[in-house]
């Protein structure tokens, strides 16, 4: 009896299929929840339903995995990532459209470490990541205690146009935050890190608004697990006990004083730095806050003074609150040092500033027993 030509197709390529199956290293990938313990996460993410969500530039995940391939469900339409395998180089990403975001594929067969981190700042939209593609996941090597560093900042945290040339509206696509002074810094003190980081934040004025500025400032959107330009229910707060850090950096002034026309008064602006500085500290008791000069020398001295003057103030409220001049000596950086605008850092403008400031930073961490480092520091 003639079987059915369909039928016997079938069954040749279930044949097929099954025979590679067994095969050394041909394994079928399996898929691991978002929610895997195999899977470390650094920043401000929150889980949503399994779902692991975030909105805030340079938050990052670590695995090891074995196989041959590593993909992501990652839902995401405007933000860029970058993925690192085994240590190497960073390679950028987009989110596909439709299915697995191949991560990496055609490498040896063994065990790999994996590290995908966000490039794009907060204002790009949600990120939403479902989970893991491979053969199999363990929970990555890592120092039992490592410094962990919070930064608050604006576009210089950010990273923004530091990857490349402004071509109409091209800006996600030129941010690598991983590579802004901040990261930088931190992986030169052998810490992780958090960004809180937004283009055109100040304390009081940000950028392009107009007088009075009557928008969301730092104080208000330091409070949130995730990026907002407005007030939202469903933004939460953040859980700082999550991950509690080492010490908060904050690096800002540059936009308040961007008006020409207009400046901040003394003591709007340094009553508004004591606030800023006594949120934080609520929230992060036990950490030493560092604030920085603002970066462009171009900017008015006051601003500098004015912060300085609220760490005194702040200190007298006990808290640990401390300040680090950039340009006292003249301006730290030079020209050649900017993207071409005065203001934002090129990658290696942004590594002579987190050269600057790792001595400077170091006195007021605490100090972690360096035996036997992480082989993903």
């Amino acid at each position: 009896m003639r079987m059915n030509g369909k039928k016997t197709i079938r069954q040749k390529l279930l044949t097929v299929s099954l025979a590679l199956a067994c095969l050394p290293g041909t394994a079928l990938a399996a898929s691991f929840p978002a929610t895997d313990p195999a899977i470390h996460y650094e920043g401000r993410w929150q889980e949503n339903g399994g779902c692991y969500e975030a909105a805030q530039g340079a938050v990052y995940l670590e695995t090891d995995f074995t196989g041959t391939r590593i993909a992501a469900d990652l839902q995401d339409h405007e933000n860029r990532w970058l993925v690192s395998i085994d240590g190497g180089p960073s390679r950028k990403v987009r989110a596909a459209a439709d299915g697995p975001t191949v991560l990496a594929e055609g490498l040896t067969n063994g065990r790999h470490t994996l590290r995908l981190e966000r490039a794009t700042e907060g204002s790009y939209g949600i990120s939403h990541f479902r989970g893991l593609e491979a053969d199999s996941l363990e929970a990555p090597a890592r120092q039992a205690e490592r410094l962990r560093l919070e930064f608050v900042g604006d576009s210089i945290t950010a990273g923004f146009r530091n990857d490349g040339q402004k071509r109409g509206h091209n800006d996600a696509a030129i941010e690598d935050g991983s590579m802004a002074f901040a990261p930088q810094l931190a992986r030169l003190l052998g810490a992780d890190y958090s960004i809180v980081a937004k283009s055109g934040e100040g304390v009081v004025h940000n950028w392009g608004a107009p007088w009075p500025d009557r928008g969301l400032h730092t104080e208000e959107r330091y409070r949130w697990t995730l990026y907002g330009a407005h007030k939202t229910p469903g933004n939460t707060i953040w859980q700082s006990e999550k991950l509690p850090v080492s010490a908060v950096i904050l690096a800002l002034g540059t936009n308040d004083f961007s008006d020409k026309k207009r400046r901040p008064y003394h003591e709007e602006y340094v009553q508004a730095w004591t606030s800023l500085m006594r949120c934080v500290h609520a929230m992060n008791p036990e950490a030493p806050i560092i604030c920085l000069e603002p970066l462009p020398a171009a900017v008015s001295p006051l601003a500098g003074l004015w912060i300085e003057e609220a760490c005194e103030r702040a200190q007298r409220e006990g808290i640990p609150a401390h300040y680090i001049a950039l340009n006292e000596d003249g301006p730290l950086l030079a020209p050649g040092d900017f993207v071409g605008d005065g203001t934002h850092p090129t990658k290696s403008g942004s590594a002579r500033l987190a050269r600057y400031l790792a001595p400077r930073l170091a006195p007021f961490l605490p100090r972690i027993d360096r035996t036997g480092p992480s082989r993903l520091q």
